[in-house]
């Protein structure tokens, strides 16, 4: 069944050109049953411990509210420590309120390590913001930016934070937890939020951003807190015709998998996809069959240490 009405995230996206079926399997599609009802994706094996998304969840959480609710205008927070105190209250608010929604497995980590995550990255944001200029005449948070591809597919994005300044412009930003910058993360996902901007507004924003939670602005350090993403029209229209692909396979229901090691390992079916397990097998048939990279010696009844000289092998006894 078509669903021309769908709406294609970015996680779609990503999903869909990593491996299909890992996005049929998460999202669902059409009449295709996969256990939970027609057009529901697969139901997920056993959580594993879900403790970094809940400090990214909790931190933009709080950070959503910061933004949403102006508390920067407020007169009592401008007060000297009160906005501190009150982003640490709500932090740690959120974060017992989240807990019992989500699998934690505390042998990976603990609720106090948890905690200073949390508070560390939502404090830790004011002084990239404020060297970065995160202010202005519009400054919002969890924005929905949702157009339309050649009148027939519809896209979606929702940005981290949307900021208007006079004197930067337009500045779309991802907030990110990772312990790595730049690791895992794609770039294309900030040029999606442009093009669905784009579409929405009929303009392009200024400046894209991922901004790093735990690697806020520091003068001492150099650290800059956020990465700036460079774009141009030509990669937004690689997004469109990629966008375009994407979807009429999804329509002509093309979900065959393409397992791959460092996609799979990030993936909620691993331990269940077929596919998955016979790649793993064929994998490790390979290795098996393969030469050492290094000849074996054999020794031959030598007994000693052996060392490599400009002549081969020689032996140093032993005393």
């Amino acid at each position: 069944m078509a669903q021309h009405f769908r709406t294609l995230y970015w996680s779609h996206l990503k999903a869909y050109e990593e491996c299909p079926q890992k996005y049929l399997w998460g999202y669902g599609w059409g009449d295709i049953e996969l256990g939970r009802g027609p057009g529901k994706g697969k139901p997920r094996p056993v959580d594993d411990s879900k403790h970094h998304a809940v400090m990214g969840i909790v931190i933009q959480a709080v950070l959503e509210d910061f933004y949403n609710n102006e508390w920067w205008s407020v007169p009592e927070y401008q007060q000297p420590g009160n906005l501190k105190r009150h982003l640490i209250r709500m932090t740690k608010d959120k974060l017992a309120g989240m807990l019992p929604r989500f699998f934690i497995d505390w042998d990976k980590t603990t609720f106090e390590e948890m905690e200073e995550i949390c508070i560390n990255g939502v404090v830790g944001y004011l002084p990239t913001m404020r060297h970065h200029k995160l202010l202005g005449i519009y400054a919002k948070s969890e924005v929905d930016l949702q157009g339309q591809i050649a009148n027939w597919l519809p896209v979606g994005g929702r940005a981290d934070f949307v900021i208007r300044r006079d004197d930067t412009g337009i500045s779309l930003l991802d907030g990110k937890n990772s312990g790595t910058k730049m690791k895992y993360v794609d770039p294309d996902q900030l040029r999606w939020y442009a093009l669905c901007f784009s579409l929405s507004y009929h303009r392009l924003p200024d400046r894209l951003g991922f901004v790093w939670f735990r690697y806020p602005y520091d003068a001492d350090t150099g650290e800059e807190g956020i990465d700036w993403v460079p774009f141009t029209r030509r990669d937004l229209q690689e997004l469109v015709e990629r966008a375009k692909k994407a979807r009429r396979g999804m329509e002509n229901e093309k979900f065959a998998p393409k397992p791959v090691a460092k996609v799979c390992r990030f993936c909620d079916f691993e331990t269940v996809c077929d596919a998955r397990i016979q790649n793993r097998a064929e994998n490790v048939a390979k290795r098996k069959g393969k030469t050492p990279s290094l000849p074996i010696v054999d020794m031959d009844g030598v007994e000693g240490i052996m060392e490599f000289g400009f002549g081969g092998i020689t032996e140093s006894n032993k005393e």
